[in-house]
């Protein structure tokens, strides 16, 4: 069985793009069992994911996310972040008796930035700014406070870095290093450490 599990992730909407951002600990049970642990994946040019909950369960469910967008582009040029989410739900949700472990939060830009929370049995929710993990009640208070609409991309990573790094200083299940990613109308990029640390 798969116990990885402890986590931290935010993607706030921002004015010209998404921010996702992540720690990078899991946790099995009282045991830090990894320190670089990956919980931001890339599932198309435009759209990625963050996963909390049971790793193994949210990486194959990644994978068949990937998949399933590859097949769809086959027969149309662009899927939409919106049907992506649709399409995940309707996976957790068909197979909630033998459920995914696993929480996600999809992110994408179209004609638009725009960010889905996905829970395990398939809900959906739209919203500005999410938080999923452990440590999500020390997040939401910083973003309550000082996330506004149209925020600019540069100060959403800023803000977004300083939520995780409040979260590993407040969260068991919470630590590691932090990754940041952005999805603007060119496409996604990942940060590096060194980017990352001048902004702590």
């Amino acid at each position: 069985m798969d116990a990885k599990k402890g986590t931290t992730t935010v993607v706030l909407v921002c004015k010209n793009g998404v921010v996702l951002a992540a720690d990078k600990q899991a946790s099995a049970g009282s045991v830090i069992a990894s320190r670089t642990t990956r919980k931001i994946f890339q599932i198309d040019d435009h759209m990625a994911v963050t996963i909390a909950g049971s790793l193994g369960d949210a990486q194959n469910l990644v994978s068949l996310l990937k998949a399933e967008i590859a097949l769809r582009k086959m027969g149309e040029p662009h899927v939409s972040t919106k049907a992506v989410a649709s399409l995940t739900s309707r996976i957790l949700h068909g197979n909630r008796g033998y459920p995914y472990i696993t929480w996600l939060t999809l992110a994408g830009y179209d004609e638009n930035p725009r960010a889905f929370s996905i829970g395990p049995f398939g809900g959906v929710n739209e919203d500005v700014y999410i938080a999923i993990g452990s440590g999500m009640q020390v997040v939401h208070g910083i973003l309550e406070d000082q996330f506004t609409k149209g925020l600019d991309l540069d100060e959403g990573i800023n803000l977004a870095v300083r939520a995780i790094r409040s979260a590993q200083n407040r969260d068991l299940g919470t630590g590691g290093g932090i990754a940041v990613s952005v999805i603007t109308p060119a496409g996604y990029k990942e940060f590096s450490e060194e980017e990352i640390q001048k902004r702590l």
